[in-house]
Parts: C-alpha cells; structure tokens; sequence
C-alpha cells in the first residue's frame, strides 16, 4: 500500500508541467525537456525543416515557440523559477543564437523574461541571462539583421537589468550588448539598412539613455555606426543618428558619468558626421550635436567634474576638445561651414567659451593652470585666434 501511494504521489507531481507540440510540414524537429514543477511548453512549428528545442529545470517557466517558415532554428533553456520565454519566427532561415544555438534565449535565475520576434529571412538572435528580474526584448524586421554575431546579441549578468533591442530594415548588427551589474539599462533601435551598434556596461546600475531609455543608440538610415561602454557604476551614454554614414562612439570609465545630457550624448543629424566622447574620470558630462554634413565632434575629459558641451550647425565643421583636470568647462558653438576649434585645458576650474558663426574660422584655445577664462566670439569668415593662459 504505501509502494502504491508513493507512486501514485510520484505520478501526480509529474504531471504538473505541461507541453505540447503542434508541427505541420515536413522534416520538423522538436525536442522538449522539462524537469521540475509546473512548467509549461508550447511549441508550434509549420513548414518545413525547423528545430525547435526546449530545456526547463525549475518552477514555474514558461516557454512559447512558433516557428512559421522553412529552416528556422532556436534553442530556449530556462532554470529557475518563473522565467518566461517568448519566441516568433516568421520566414526563412532564421536563427536563434546563430549556427550552434548558443543561445537563442538562456535564462537562469529567477523573474527572467526574454521576448524574440524576427520576421523575415536569415535573422539571428541570441539572449542569455544570468540573474534577477532581468528583461531583454529582441524584434528583428527585414532581412539579415543579427543582434548576436558570435554568440551574445545582449548578455546580462546581475540584478534587474534591462535590454531592448528594435531593428527595422536589411542588414542591421548590434553584435554584442553586453551587461553585468546591478540594475542595468538600455535600449538600442535602428531603422533603415547596413546599421551596426556595439555597447558594453559594467558596474552598477549603469543606464543607456536614461531611465526612459531614450535613447542609448539610435540610429535611422543607412551605415551608421554606433558604440557605447560604461565601465564603473551610474554613468549615463545615449547616442542618436539621423541620417548615413554617421559614426558615433562614447566610452566611459569611472562613476557618475553623464554622456547622454538631455536625451543624447552624441546627437548627429545628416550624412557622414562623426563623434567622440571619452570621460575618465567621476562626474564629467559631454555632449556633442552636430547638424548636417561631414562634421566632427570629439570631447576627451580626464579627471573628476568636467563639462564639455559642443553644438555644430552646418558642414564640415571640426570641433575638439581636450580637459584634463577637475571642474573644467569648455562650450564650442559653431554656425556655418568649415569651422575649426581645438581647446585644450589643463589643470584646475579653467573655463572656455568660443562662438564662431560664418565660414572657415579658425579657434585655438589652450589653458593650463588654474582659474583660467578664455572668451573667443568669431563672426564672419576666414578669421582665426589664438589664446594662451597659463601660470
């Protein structure tokens, strides 16, 4: 009698997880395995020569796949409780985390929630967490876009960190987004053909466009370029490109860092800008916009509490700008075309402010020392200065 009962109780526990598996086409393969308590499987496969495979260990996950097409492949692994996977393949030959499956979609954890939508040809997406209350949302639209090229499009290691990934159009990349901390944030759209972006956060609660999330990289048109990395803890980077060609990339190393000032840290509107903000240090701000055609923009800060704001409107104008120090401030404003400014301060609380609005100026500011101010206000065309302070 109690042989019969423990089997009996053994039997009625197992039957607490739940799959099912529904495939209509021809050379469909479908492997679910689930061990532990209450997990529940759906697996929904129509055309012809897909791979669905499904591994649950613990409680409580949930796991939908369909797959609507030929070729497609993805791989789904969850352990913990309560994870939750969503995936959706409509087309032909899409992938989950690239050729070997590693990973489309890994969870371990507990509250992990992974969302995968491609739609179209050729896709690949990969997401793995490792964590608590993670999210990540991967929606591919068009044709040969990839958020994992090698084996992470987004990888979270920590607590509560967020990823959104949205590409629309041919050929998009976002390669490697790449989290580990505590409380994480970013998001990355592009919207047109040939965009490729890049992140890396470590630390703590590091953020990409803010706590809104607008934005940390955008990028709308064609051959865009964009990289983000924050290493340290509550730096802030968003980046915005509008239009082809442009290039854009922050790094920052240290605490408290700010490139995102408003809604972009490097904010480029038109054709075949570029910029740069590197902050080494804690508590420095950069911010570059740049409006129209074959500008350049590039702030360097080393050291603690620096602020670099540049805004170009026009084209080929070139802005750079070089702080070393603590409680430095430099503000470039250039209106025109072919505008040049270089401003180098070394040292302690110097300030420095150029204004140059016509064509072909040229701005050379250095100061090194302390308490320095340099004012340089430029307009016309084809007028240049040169200003030295230093003690």
């Amino acid at each position: 009698m109690c042989a019969i009962a423990l089997f009996c109780g053994t039997f009625a526990f197992a039957q607490m997880n739940d799959s099912q598996v529904n495939q209509t086409g021809s050379g469909n393969i479908s492997d679910v395995a689930q061990t532990g308590y209450m997990n529940d499987s759906d697996v929904d496969q129509v055309g012809d020569n897909n791979d669905a495979e499904v591994d649950q260990d613990g409680t409580s996950n949930v796991s939908d796949k369909d797959q609507i097409g030929n070729d497609n492949q993805f791989k789904t692994t969850q352990d913990g409780t309560g994870n939750n996977a969503v995936t959706l393949q409509d087309g032909n030959g899409n992938l989950g985390g690239g050729g070997s499956l590693i990973w489309g979609t890994y969870q371990t954890g507990t509250d992990n929630d992974a969302f995968t939508t491609s739609i179209g040809d050729g896709n690949n997406a990969g997401t793995r967490q490792d964590g608590t209350d993670n999210f990540s949302d991967i929606n591919q639209n068009g044709t040969g876009n990839v958020t994992n090229g090698g084996q992470w499009g987004v990888r979270q290691t920590g607590d509560r960190n967020n990823a959104d990934v949205d590409q629309i159009g041919t050929d998009n990349l976002v390669d490697n987004l790449r989290q580990d901390g505590i409380d994480n944030q970013f998001k990355i759209t592009q919207n047109g053909a040939s965009n490729t972006a890049s992140s890396l956060q470590d630390g703590e609660r590091n953020l990409g466009g803010g706590v809104s999330l607008i934005w940390g990289i955008n990028q709308q048109g064609d051959n865009n370029t964009a990289t983000n990395s924050s290493i340290g803890n509550d730096n802030n980077s968003g980046s915005g490109q509008y239009g082809n060609m442009n290039v854009g990339s922050i790094e920052q190393m240290g605490d408290l860092n700010d490139a995102n000032g408003g809604f972009f840290g490097n904010l480029q509107i038109g054709d075949m800008n570029t910029a740069y903000i590197g902050q080494f240090g804690d508590m420095n701000d950069a911010q570059n916009t740049s409006e129209g055609d074959g500008n350049n923009a590039s702030a360097t800060q080393t050291g603690d509490s620096n602020i670099s704001t540049i805004n170009q409107l026009g084209n080929l104008n070139g802005a750079v700008t070089t702080q070393d120090g603590n409680e430095n401030n430099s503000d470039v404003d250039q209106n025109g075309d072919s505008n040049m400014s270089n401003v180098d301060q070394n040292g302690f609380q110097q300030t420095s402010f150029v204004n140059q609005d016509g064509n072909s100026n040229t701005s050379m500011v250095t100061q090194s020392g302390n308490n320095h101010n340099s004012v340089v206000n430029q307009i016309g065309n084809g007028n240049g200065s040169v200003v030295t302070q230093n003690n």
